[in-house]
């Protein structure tokens, strides 16, 4: 599969905009295909995963990037796809470097 791999670390407060199949589950596998700065919340991080497509759950769009810890191994891959993320939707005012420190990392098992 393409993509970052993370686990899910956080599913708790499910908007009602999103419906139950398509909503991430603790401790779960996913791949990031793109990260977004959410402006209708509050200028998050947000990132669209290859399993779910919820661009129709107005207004989410994508999952909030603090609910997953990336993939320790996957960890340059994520960097290289915000600075490409960040030349295609002009972020500009994000600090890369800083937001990569706050990132949460966990080894997930090549068998996972």
């Amino acid at each position: 599969m393409q993509g970052v791999r993370c686990i899910c670390i956080d599913d708790k407060g499910k908007p009602l905009e999103i419906p139950q199949n398509k909503w991430v589950k603790q401790d779960e596998l996913y791949h990031i295909t793109h990260i977004f700065i959410m402006k209708q919340q509050n200028n998050i991080q947000g990132v669209e995963l290859a399993e779910f497509d919820i661009s129709e759950c107005v207004p989410y769009n994508c999952y909030r990037l603090t609910r997953f810890a990336i993939d320790v191994e996957d960890l340059k891959k994520f960097v290289e796809m915000l600075k490409r993320c960040d030349d295609l939707n002009q972020f500009s005012d994000i600090d890369i470097l800083e937001l990569t420190k706050k990132i949460q990392t966990v080894e997930i098992p090549e068998t996972a």
